[in-house]
């Protein structure tokens, strides 16, 4: 039926003296959203230097997010550096923003991790449709364990509401 359709699609075309669109065009493309950075904070005043892992582990997690976000024919990821660090706040997110849809983004995934104690950690992530600034998603998350593990468990999850809550 659809192969009959872009048949006469294509007949159509020719008749009215149009160009062919070839029809990979005809389907709609994949939208695009910019995964960024995450962003880190320590406040459990541990006195063990764990520069070099929380690093590892932020770099981690924004590599999973940015694989697992991306859903094949409908939803395509790409990075959005931060170099020396993103601001996440407000004017620091509208910049990303823009960025993203200077990139060709329809939406952009914004997020940071706060350590609280050796236990106790949470992940902040937004997505926000890049051309009109509107919300589309945004979850607080708590969970355990300042290791390799519990840091996977979260982006595991973030990484499914963020790809269930787009179109």
């Amino acid at each position: 039926m659809a192969n009959t359709f872009r048949a006469v699609l294509v007949l159509s075309a020719l008749s009215l003296g149009l160009p062919l669109v070839a029809a990979a065009e005809l389907k709609a493309a994949p939208r695009r959203i910019a995964v960024v950075d995450i962003g880190f904070t320590d406040s459990s005043g541990e006195s063990r230097n764990q520069l070099d892992e929380h690093a590892t582990r932020q770099r981690v997690l924004t590599e999973g997010l940015y694989r697992q976000v991306a859903q094949p024919g409908r939803l395509e990821s790409l990075h959005l550096d931060c170099g020396a660090g993103c601001s996440l706040d407000a004017a620091g997110v509208e910049a990303l923003r823009q960025r993203a849809r200077e990139a060709g983004a329809a939406y952009v995934l914004v997020g940071k991790v706060h350590k609280m104690s050796t236990l106790v950690m949470s992940m902040r992530f937004a997505v926000l449709d890049t051309a009109s600034g509107k919300l589309v998603l945004e979850r607080l998350l708590s969970f355990r364990g300042d290791n390799d593990e519990g840091w996977r468990h979260a982006g595991d999850y973030a990484a499914r509401e963020v790809a269930g809550a787009l179109p």
